[in-house]
């Protein structure tokens, strides 16, 4: 699919990030690539492409929005990807949050508009469907917790993100697509993603920390998967306007089936220690994607034991064990 999209000029905020970085693979070759990002989280370092000569990188803030507008100069594509994200990442900056996710966005928004960019790509998140979502459609009702629970911070943050970037679809006429990622991994995630966290642990035979009683499920989307749809949301034309659910629902598990999965494969000595989750907790998350795969054109491939096996073989060369 990678020929798909040619010769354009794509703008990636947060384009130095775990999904980002597998996105810029399938584009560099034949676009110009911007990635605009403050490096809180690199996972560029890790890439081939760092000195590729269709990459352009702009150290930048997205609260910033003269340098974002002058960054997003003559870009076709717009792909808003910077947040500030994780549960306990926004337990401790819940202001920088609601700024960076909301007016951030809203920043992104005017910079493209300035810009003339045709198309615009809200990253949004699985967390707007709240504590209990089974095959869970994009047409469902949102559902948040109660004001004053660190965790919904997020959710709000982009849930008032996606209706930003629509009216600036209605208003505007700029092509609006938002993506709402259901529990993405594989090689080069960083921060505070389960499985990320779990394999280092097990490499290193630490404890895997499971929280309540580990009978929490959620479906886990390896991250080829996932870029392969955002990919065709950058370019097919009937996704304009519309809002998807990217994740694989055949790859469902409880969290504590996750961890002693990791730990067989891994053949780690790692013991499971159960821990009272500090804040509130989503029970179940199983996304619905059938309208991207009708509308984007394409199916999960990627088990979830073969991408575990690809994502445990990237941390034993990459990160000490």
């Amino acid at each position: 699919m990678g020929d798909k999209i040619k010769n354009k000029k794509i703008l990636i905020t947060g384009g130095a990030g775990f999904i980002a970085s597998h996105l810029i693979e399938k584009l560099i070759d034949d676009n110009k690539v911007v990635i605009y990002d403050n490096l809180l989280r690199n996972a560029f370092q890790f890439t081939k492409f760092k000195k590729h000569p269709n990459l352009n990188f702009i150290k930048g803030d997205v609260l910033d929005l003269e340098s974002l507008t002058n960054a997003m100069k003559d870009a076709d594509i717009c792909v808003h990807a910077a947040a500030i994200a994780g549960i306990f990442s926004v337990g401790k900056k819940t202001t920088l949050t609601m700024k960076v996710n909301f007016i951030g966005t809203y920043h992104a928004l005017e910079a493209a508009i300035k810009n003339n960019v045709k198309r615009f790509i809200d990253f949004s998140t699985s967390e707007v469907y709240g504590p209990f979502v089974y095959r869970g459609k994009e047409t469902d009702s949102t559902t948040l917790g109660p004001v004053g629970e660190k965790r919904w911070v997020y959710a709000i943050s982009k849930l008032a993100g996606e209706h930003f970037a629509h009216t600036y679809e209605d208003e505007y006429g700029m092509e609006v697509v938002t993506i709402r990622p259901f529990n993405v991994y594989g090689p080069r995630q960083m921060g505070e993603g389960a499985v990320q966290q779990m394999v280092k642990c097990a490499l290193r035979n630490d404890n895997i920390t499971v929280y309540n009683d580990g009978t929490q499920i959620r479906s886990w989307c390896y991250v080829t998967d996932f870029v392969n749809a955002l990919y065709n949301a950058l370019y097919v034309k009937d996704a304009s306007n519309h809002i998807f659910n990217i994740g694989n629902p055949q790859a469902t598990v409880t969290v504590l089936g996750l961890a002693e999965k990791i730990i067989s494969m891994t053949k780690s000595k790692s013991k499971i220690v159960f821990k009272t989750h500090p804040g509130s907790e989503v029970e179940m998350r199983v996304p619905d994607i059938s309208k991207a795969c009708s509308l984007l054109g394409c199916t999960p491939e990627v088990s979830l034991e073969e991408g575990l096996r690809k994502s445990i073989n990237w941390y034993k060369k990459h990160l000490e064990s």
